[in-house]
């Protein structure tokens, strides 16, 4: 059934509307919506291999253009809307949060959590918000976003248009380990996101 369905994602991914579906994604995602797009980004590399480069782009300019709607949140609308993007995201008490974040001594290891999270599925749209809400240099969060968001996509995008058709045969010869290897991955990232966003987060920017 599961390997049904991810043949159907591919499928679907190949559909002409498919490019329209994934900047909205990718773009909301930069806000408030928890799924990482890496599960349209990747079936889109496999299914267009030659149009990797306007996946790349397309993904790229909406998670950049949303991490900027993020930012702006923390910064004029932060007690009317981000709040309740913290709240959904699990956060109970968002102040606490983001009060670990005014300390100066924090500003280095900040920029390193930014980049992090931008390069990775963790959800770089909190860690916008809370940019904007402490008034983080506008200009090096832009660049650390474009940056960050724009090399994931590029990795992605080229390595699955190059070698996705090699990686689905793997997968449908071993999808009991395909299944356990992603089911482990989003472990990782629920740990980590707990651990950083929720229980220590005075612990990883001190």
């Amino acid at each position: 059934m599961l390997k049904n369905l991810l043949n159907k994602l591919i499928r679907l991914a190949g559909h002409k509307l498919a490019r329209y579906f994934l900047a909205v994604w990718c773009f909301f995602e930069n806000i408030f919506f928890p799924f990482p797009s890496d599960a349209i980004v990747i079936p889109m590399s496999i299914s267009k291999p030659k149009k990797w480069f306007e996946t790349f782009m397309i993904a790229s300019v909406a998670a950049f253009l949303g991490s900027i709607v993020a930012y702006a949140i923390g910064s004029f609308m932060f007690h009317k809307l981000g709040v309740l993007i913290f709240e959904l995201s699990g956060i109970d008490d968002p102040k606490k949060f983001l009060s670990v974040f005014y300390k100066k001594s924090t500003m280095i290891a900040f920029v390193i959590i930014l980049f992090v999270s931008g390069f990775t599925p963790l959800p770089f749209n909190l860690l916008a918000i809370t940019s904007g809400f402490v008034g983080f240099n506008f200009f090096l969060f832009a660049a650390t976003a474009l940056f960050t968001r724009s090399s994931r996509y590029f990795l992605l995008t080229y390595l699955f248009s190059k070698y996705g058709p090699k990686i689905q045969r793997q997968i449908d010869k071993n999808f009991a380990s395909f299944v356990m290897w992603v089911i482990g991955s989003f472990a990782i990232v629920i740990a980590g996101m707990y651990l950083f966003y929720i229980k220590f987060p005075q612990y990883f920017v001190a």
